[in-house]
């Protein structure tokens, strides 16, 4: 069966007892592990301190090395089977009529007696085979919800989980103005790696160590939704390296359309040879590393993506980590928005985020669902001048 159990590591060494309380379901993207996964966690024990330690985590295995150092976490359950039955009406009786692999997960699911579930995806199959009180949120709150998505006030992803955790435990549902900083653990290892790679690229760019500014820039996502046109990132990224000549820019690598990364180093390099970078694409780079590295950037540029909510967390060390490697949580943020919502996705308080009341922000598909939503040869990204985000970048 394609199923792991992993224990995450203890401090000083200890192996610690499994003590499964809880239980949280992923669907399958990086965002959906921050936003929904982290969110849930920090809700749980805020409510229940004794939750930490005790809650487990159904996932895939990129999601799980978010998970990896989170002290609260009791197990990691890593499996590339989707319990979530598809946006198409013929794959719906996937989410019901499970296959044998699925069953042998639920089996070893359902012998863990939780106490309860936070389900994030809509699977009818797993959750009635589990036997354990599912985390369903209240329906006029939800309605409540999704009327101030429509009329794009800020109702957050993180104001869904909050709620649904509140309910669990008889407290109130939170204002639709919530937007809550969301817990992530790296190591002091992860942090020093980070810092010695920036060092590196500031002596390869002959910039001051100090006064030297590093940019990294995401170019790729997952969907056409949320990917910004790369004509649009080469005229404002290049306006941005004539204003600042102390500046570098670093690209991560593009896994969806992969020669979109190393096109904008090419372009980019033309007039500013030393200062462009593109990491490697192999080998990938865990994403705890990936985290560190946007924690220790000056300024991050990306689309909805999931390196975008992974650069929104508050990131944090575990007791007994080495403090002088402690995380900056200081980097500024230009998040871009396509046809995917800000007031749902986005970090108001963290980011600055460009590209606010496009109509197909309003709408569930591609505002919250972008998945098998089809663009058409639509630009959902054109309501975005390459000026809006040199300002993004360069005013304080």
């Amino acid at each position: 069966m394609n199923i792991t159990c992993t224990t995450i590591d203890q401090p000083y060494g200890q192996e610690k007892p499994d003590t499964p309380r809880f239980l949280i379901t992923l669907d399958v993207g990086i965002g959906d592990a921050v936003a929904i996964g982290l969110s849930a966690i920090d809700q749980l024990v805020a409510h229940d301190p004794f939750a930490a330690g005790t809650i487990d985590v159904l996932c895939n295995r990129l999601q799980a090395q978010i998970f990896a150092h989170d002290p609260r976490i009791n197990r990691i359950i890593a499996t590339n089977k989707v319990f979530f039955p598809g946006t198409h009406i013929t794959q719906w009786l996937r989410g019901i009529m499970l296959d044998p692999e699925a069953v042998r997960v639920i089996h070893f699911l359902r012998q863990r007696c939780y106490e309860a579930v936070f389900p994030s995806i809509i699977a009818p199959g797993l959750y009635f085979r589990l036997h354990s009180h599912i985390l369903y949120p209240r329906f006029f709150a939800m309605a409540r919800y999704l009327l101030a998505f429509r009329k794009q006030a800020d109702i957050h992803v993180t104001t869904v989980v909050e709620h649904m955790v509140n309910r669990h435990f008889g407290q109130p549902a939170p204002s639709v103005s919530s937007n809550k900083e969301i817990p992530l653990y790296l190591s002091a290892t992860h942090v020093q790696k980070a810092m010695k790679l920036v060092a590196t690229l500031k002596a390869e760019a002959a910039l001051d160590r100090i006064d030297g500014k590093v940019l990294l820039v995401a170019p790729d996502t997952a969907s056409a939704v949320t990917r910004p046109p790369i004509d649009l990132l080469i005229a404002a990224l290049s306006s941005v390296l004539v204003a600042c000549p102390n500046l570098l820019i670093s690209i991560l690598p593009s896994y969806t359309e992969t020669t979109r990364s190393s096109y904008l180093r090419e372009i980019l390099s033309t007039n500013h040879p030393r200062r462009i970078f593109l990491l490697p694409a192999e080998p990938k780079m865990h994403l705890l590393e990936t985290t560190a590295l946007l924690d220790q950037a000056d300024i991050f540029i990306s689309g909805d993506t999931g390196v975008m909510h992974l650069a929104a967390t508050q990131k944090r060390l575990r007791d007994g980590d080495d403090m002088r490697f402690a995380p900056k949580n200081a980097g500024k943020i230009v998040a871009l928005f396509g046809g995917t919502s800000p007031g749902f996705y986005g970090y108001r308080g963290r980011t600055t985020i460009i590209g606010r009341g496009r109509k197909e922000q309003t709408a569930l598909r591609p505002g919250i669902s972008k998945e098998s939503y089809q663009l058409k040869g639509r630009n959902v990204f054109d309501h975005i001048s390459a000026q809006q985000i040199v300002d993004g970048i360069l005013v304080p």
